[in-house]
């Protein structure tokens, strides 16, 4: 069975944050191969305003096609709190996991660019997480 690389990105800003973030480690664990994670690292919310996330980035590989990945992502954020984008309160993020690159392709341009991915991602670069 092919499997294909994969780099996601993990984040949450509620009270529970911690136990949110070891959950989904945990999920991720399971749902791909080779799992390489970042360390667990607070940043500051991107507009400056909500309160600061506790983030972690992962890399793995995985037998499924993007969309379906993305459909199991999904689906754990939604079991596990979180609410429907348009209706989740202003600022909080109980837990989203995002594909920013699958099979050596960036899908999430604007997350690639940011400090709250970057961070996770140079360590698990320093550590050789990408070398086959």
């Amino acid at each position: 069975m092919t499997t294909y690389p994969c780099t996601i990105g993990l984040g949450s800003n509620t009270p529970d944050r911690e136990e949110q973030i070891n959950n989904a480690l945990g999920f991720l664990d399971k749902l791909l191969a080779d799992v390489r994670r970042s360390s667990v690292y607070e940043s500051p919310a991107f507009n400056g305003v909500d309160d600061p996330y506790l983030n972690a980035v992962v890399h793995g590989h995985t037998h499924l096609e993007p969309e379906k990945l993305i459909d199991k992502l999904k689906e754990y954020e939604a079991d596990h709190g979180r609410a429907n984008k348009e209706s989740e309160p202003t600022g909080n993020v109980t837990i989203d996991l995002d594909v920013v690159i699958y099979n050596y392709r960036i899908l999430r341009q604007e997350d690639f660019q940011r400090h709250y991915f970057n961070r996770g991602y140079r360590e698990l670069l320093a550590d050789g997480a990408f070398v086959s």
